[in-house]
């Protein structure tokens, strides 16, 4: 039987680039498909060549580390996969600094590459053109600017991992580690992609950024008006406004005050209470030992079984997962359940 062919990837060195979203995922890319001696002891060589490309060839210097190139760009031109590291500096010059590395990237795609990121690496594809109409994610944190400078691209924004065609988007921090697990899947197969999720310890399965996600209040927008009621809501989202008495708050009528609503923030008033007030009992559980039916009642609603579905439709786990996994401190024993919790004494 013949050896399988190399995979040859590409990583750029692109100016401003976080330099884990570098060496992390060439670390993986390059042990990928090797054969194993034992549990978790990779020998011989990965299927992934990985190639590390500045514009000269030359080595880069990303915050306080020195990475050497293996070439320039044009010694490289048809990878079978290019992955993008983000950038953690000023976007605009992140851009700016690394127009010919968007250039190369836009060319090796039209030849049949594979071009993949995480975090705000989707800034990169995004300015190439690449995600034009295709479905994408990136870190949540860099969600308004990334729908307001790019708003042809289809984000995705509570979906950890995103693949159109031959784009594969990833959500910010670890998510490139699901990112790596996806790229084994789809050049190796399954059990490549499996054995690289027990290497690295990461869920599989695990593909959405709703439970980390914090909602923002401050989505950029110029009217003033819907500003104002963006104000009033939040002074008291627990308390019921009807949209006639928010609307006559604001010195426009009800029509009017819901569709610039819906043109500034893409939502109704009262989906952006019901946003408010999920974010009101999130830091509740986190931050406190009340109960979940004593934070239902906190913050405004009278069903709990509604409240539960509605923060489970919102946040992606339920109310009592949500605290086991952010609260601050050790609360205790729950008053409605036997819920047990243990923590390191404090010293």
């Amino acid at each position: 039987m013949e050896p399988s062919l190399p995979i040859t990837v590409a990583i750029p060195l692109l100016w401003g680039a976080i330099p884990v979203s570098v060496v992390g995922p060439a670390h993986l890319l390059g042990k990928m498909g090797a054969t194993f001696a034992g549990p978790c002891r990779p020998c011989g060589p990965g299927r992934f060549r990985v190639h590390l490309l500045s514009v000269d060839g030359k080595p880069v210097e990303l915050e306080s580390m020195r990475i050497r190139s293996d070439g320039a760009l044009g010694e490289l031109p048809a990878p079978d996969l290019i992955y993008v590291p983000g950038p953690e500096a000023d976007f605009e010059q992140a851009l700016e600094r690394n127009r010919p590395y968007l250039d190369w990237i836009r060319a090796c795609h039209a030849r049949g590459a594979t071009v993949a990121t995480s975090c705000s690496g989707a800034l990169f594809l995004a300015e190439a053109g690449l995600l034009h109409g295709r479905r994408a994610t990136t870190h949540w944190c860099h969600a308004d600017y990334f729908r307001e400078r790019y708003p042809e691209v289809l984000w995705q924004i509570s979906r950890l991992v995103v693949e159109d065609g031959r784009l594969i988007t990833a959500g910010g921090a670890t998510a490139y580690l699901n990112l790596m697990i996806k790229l084994a899947e789809k050049f190796l197969g399954r059990a490549q992609a499996l054995a690289v999720a027990r290497f690295t310890l990461v869920d599989p399965e695990r593909d959405s950024q709703l439970p980390y996600m914090v909602r923002s209040n401050q989505q950029p927008h110029g009217d003033s008006v819907v500003r104002r009621a963006q104000e009033i809501l939040s002074e008291a989202p627990e308390k019921p406004l009807s949209l006639p008495k928010l609307a006559a708050s604001c010195g426009v009528s009800p029509r009017t005050l819901l569709r610039r609503f819906q043109t500034a923030l893409g939502e109704t008033p009262g989906d952006y209470r019901q946003g408010l007030r999920i974010e009101q009992a999130k830091h509740l559980l986190a931050n406190t030992d009340r109960t979940v039916e004593e934070i239902v009642t906190e913050v405004g609603y009278d069903d709990s079984r509604s409240f539960r579905r509605l923060f489970l439709k919102q946040v992606g786990i339920s109310p009592k997962r949500y605290r086991r996994k952010f609260t601050v401190f050790c609360a205790g024993p729950e008053k409605e359940a036997a819920e047990s919790c243990s923590c390191p004494t404090a010293t």
